[in-house]
């Protein structure tokens, strides 16, 4: 979030470890990969994880 907030990013954040279904919008965004953060911009999967490579 940090990163974000220092580029002037918007973002939306969910609880997917309280939120049943953010959890399950996660996973399907994921194909059941449940590391976090899930990316997602306008609709489209990018990653899960941060950095390169990807971790949670």
């Amino acid at each position: 979030m940090a990163y974000y907030d220092s580029h002037g990013t918007s973002y939306e954040r969910y609880d997917a470890q309280n939120d049943r279904k953010a959890r399950e919008r996660m996973l399907a965004y994921s194909a059941g990969d449940p590391t976090v953060p899930v990316i997602v911009v306008d609709g489209a999967y990018l990653q899960s994880g941060w950095g390169s490579p990807p971790r949670g």
